[in-house]
């Protein structure tokens, strides 16, 4: 029911950018399911991820959720309204060179960037390789990481090359890494993580592994 009166207060209330964009992720999640390849091959969402699908992406963006302080303190942007608009510009950044002119930009505005601040710029760089490595969600809770794979079991990044190297991985270095699968949702372990640097570290690493 997606233009129904249902819909509409949903809409209202997570705003519609956002709406569109738990849509978007919903058909690139069913183009992987055999029954709706077909019907979904030709439609917009395909054009709109077409460069994810071109790059073996397997998901659309990483959820991170973390105890970790990671914001634009009060004390080095004062006005609500300029903290809150920066945050949303952040979130949009596609590329690493948007992300430095973003943080020069910040640098000529409000002066040398807060460690705080420093991470939360991090945050985007860790979604981007999390991403690429077929991550949906990551959770940095207690200096520990927390791992969430693709939760469509019959998408085909089980059969990816990604994913066959993340196996060899863990098999090679068990005493970092663990692997669980519970309620047919994959994870994956790491610690000690104490900073976003570290996560992006580990990140690079699983990247780098042949």
């Amino acid at each position: 029911n997606l233009l129904g009166a249902e819909q509409s207060g949903f809409i209202g209330e997570i705003g519609l950018e956002t709406y569109q964009r738990i849509l978007n992720e919903a058909m690139f999640e069913l183009k992987e399911e055999e029954e709706f390849a077909d019907i979904l091959k030709d439609t917009t969402t395909d054009k709109v991820y077409a460069s994810q699908t071109q790059n073996k992406d397997f998901v659309i963006d990483c959820q991170l959720d973390t105890d970790m302080e990671l914001l634009f303190p009060d004390s080095y942007i004062r006005n609500v309204t300029e903290r809150v608009r920066l945050y949303r510009e952040l979130d949009n950044t596609e590329n690493e060179d948007a992300l430095i002119e973003f943080e020069k930009q910040l640098i000529d505005r409000f002066g040398p960037l807060p460690v705080v601040t420093k991470e939360l710029l991090n945050v985007v760089r860790l979604r981007w390789l999390a991403k690429s490595l077929g991550f949906e969600k990551l959770i940095l809770k207690n200096q520990k990481m927390l791992i969430w794979f693709v939760s469509n079991q019959s998408s085909s990044y089980y059969q990816s090359s990604v994913f066959e190297k993340i196996i060899r991985l863990v098999q090679k270095n068990q005493k970092l890494f663990t692997m669980k699968e519970t309620k047919e949702k994959l994870t994956m372990s790491y610690e000690p993580v104490k900073s976003i640097s570290k996560a992006i570290e580990i990140m690079n690493k699983i990247i780098a592994f042949e």
